[in-house]
């Protein structure tokens, strides 16, 4: 089934969504920003329910698909914690590669369903599952005690996203071989949402400084990144890039509704080809950034 080419196709979700005009701060993203909150999903129906769609399947398995080429082959006795993960779409696919997984969430509903799903692909034993806020990682974990730390999709609701970025590292590993995924959303793919899917130029003017958007899922703020913040806060953070890529570049200005598998995996090959361009992942609806701790951080030197 053949994708079609209309640009300006939008669902009625779409509309309910509009740019803050609340500009990004030169010293920092946290300031002017006091309503972020993820006890939006303790209401579960609606995040399930977009993760079903094109645009849902599309933000997870390109986020994993990114990932996956870093992980090594043989993960026997590693441990990996995906922080913020919800219903658990990653925390599986580790699981089921043969990491000891720790899932934390601050949702009870969403983690519910992750057990559920656990239980269902009979890997139960190797996910633990823990209802926490991300705030509190520092006391929940020892220093340096996992290979991987997943965060997609959870910086944006954090008040401080620096200091949870280095909470992060610091229950991180610190060698070559460890890496912490992010998954964030892009300031300027809400430019191009507002101009080619709102067809609002003035919304789209105004996405270009905005420092926080309203969710077309929730209708509650959530905060936008512009790419090259994202990779300064990294490094402020103790991490080295080793990737920066885009998610979603263009499918969310196709339609892409009632696709056949067939054609969503081509949407799917043709995606994780375009956010490796960096002239297109810096256009994306979300930038994922794979890292590792500095080379300063594990004593001055790679192993």
């Amino acid at each position: 089934m053949p994708i079609s080419n209309s640009f300006w196709t939008e669902s009625a979700a779409s509309h309910t969504a509009a740019t803050q005009i609340c500009c990004a701060d030169p010293g920092g993203e946290r300031a002017g920003v006091t309503q972020l909150s993820t006890g939006r999903f303790q209401e579960i129906e609606k995040y399930t329910a977009y993760l079903r769609t094109t645009e849902g399947r599309l933000r997870v398995d390109l986020g994993w698909m990114n990932l996956r080429g870093f992980l090594p082959v043989t993960v026997e006795g590693q441990r990996a914690l995906d922080v913020g993960g919800g219903t658990g779409p990653l925390a599986l696919r580790l699981a089921a590669l043969g990491f000891e997984v720790e899932l934390l969430d601050n949702s009870e509903p969403m983690l519910a369903l992750a057990r559920k799903e656990a239980q269902a692909k009979a890997l139960s034993g190797r996910i633990s599952f823990r209802q926490a806020d991300a705030n509190g990682l520092a006391g929940l974990f020892e220093p340096s005690s996992f290979d991987v730390v997943v965060c997609h999709n959870l910086l944006e609701y954090m008040q401080d996203p620096l200091a949870v970025l280095r909470t992060l590292v610091q229950v991180l590993k610190k060698d070559a071989k460890s890496m912490v995924s992010l998954l964030v959303r892009n300031r300027y793919g809400e430019v191009l949402k507002a101009a080619i899917k709102r067809r609002d130029l003035e919304l789209a003017k105004a996405a270009l400084c905005a420092q926080t958007v309203v969710d077309s899922l929730y209708g509650q703020p959530v905060r936008v990144f512009d790419p090259v913040d994202v990779s300064r806060m990294v490094e402020q953070s103790g991490l080295e890039l080793l990737a920066l890529r885009g998610v979603r570049v263009v499918s969310d200005y196709l339609d892409c509704e009632a696709l056949t598998e067939d054609a969503y995996q081509r949407l799917l090959d043709l995606e994780l080809l375009l956010g490796a361009q960096p002239q297109l992942a810096a256009t994306a609806r979300y930038t994922q950034i794979v890292a590792r701790a500095s080379s300063k951080t594990v004593g001055g030197r790679r192993e």
